[in-house]
């Protein structure tokens, strides 16, 4: 079991953020992001990438492949604050920038209810055990609903991931040693050849604003600042037995009154 603090991680890629927007200067900044594109009516519709903290507006990115509404991406970009479209970035709401890599879609799962026992105690066809649920990360965050984080699993270069996210239907604060945590429950599936396995790191977007939302109701409730995510995933199969494994990771959640991001 390991304790991760997406609060450490947030503040992380914010003072990334904060100082990359130092540059040089003061002028230039570069760094690397991760959000979710959407449509800034403000904005005459423009296709935008939301990061929680800013807006961007990045020309390239409607050419540079099927970045829709509605995509998480990973983007790495360039703003200048000299170029009249930044000069009054504070009044428009949005930054112009320009990209310095190739932009990543990010695979999207939506969390789903625990309906039976079944579900976490039967192994899924083409299962395979993870090495880590939760990393924090430069890349974790918090946007629109999506959580965005990576996780390890052990795959072959060609082999295809699918993710699945569960959680209880009754929500409720599990105590223990002091601490307040939520339980949810996560596995990996893989399809093809796994030559040449070898620990992967993988960002996945999860939309789990419900049981953020609901978290956030609870612990708001009860005058907490923080609260715990408790990421169950199964770390061994032992298929001839159909048994499974779990262990844990745990990361600290803020508890905020817009729990659209974090």
């Amino acid at each position: 079991m390991k304790k991760l603090s997406f609060l450490a991680a947030a503040l992380m890629s914010a003072m990334t953020l904060f100082t990359s927007c130092l540059g040089n200067g003061g002028n230039t900044a570069d760094f690397s992001a991760t959000g979710i594109v959407f449509l800034n009516e403000k904005a005459g519709y423009k296709a935008m990438v939301d990061v929680g903290s800013a807006y961007f507006y990045i020309p390239e990115l409607t050419t540079a492949g099927n970045f829709d509404a509605g995509n998480c991406v990973a983007v790495g970009v360039h703003v200048d604050y000299n170029t009249p479209e930044n000069t009054n970035w504070g009044s428009t709401g949005y930054l112009t920038a320009s990209l310095t890599s190739t932009p990543t879609l990010i695979e999207q799962y939506r969390a789903s209810f625990i309906a039976s026992e079944a579900d976490t105690t039967i192994i899924l066809a083409n299962e395979i055990p993870m090495v880590s649920a939760f990393q924090s990360s430069m890349f974790n965050n918090y946007v629109r609903g999506w959580l965005i984080f990576p996780s390890t699993v052990k795959k072959g270069s060609n082999q295809t991931l699918t993710f699945k996210m569960m959680y209880p239907r009754e929500l409720e604060a599990v105590e223990e040693n002091g601490k307040r945590y939520y339980n949810l429950y996560m596995r990996a599936m893989a399809e093809g050849n796994d030559t040449g396995a070898s620990n992967t790191a993988v960002l996945n977007a999860f939309y789990l604003k419900d049981v953020i939302d609901r978290a956030n109701s609870i612990e708001k409730a009860a005058g907490n600042k923080s609260y715990y995510f408790r990421f169950n995933f199964v770390s061994e199969l032992d298929k001839d037995n159909n048994k499974l494994t779990w262990d844990y990771e745990e990361t600290q959640m803020p508890v905020t009154d817009d729990s659209t991001s974090m």
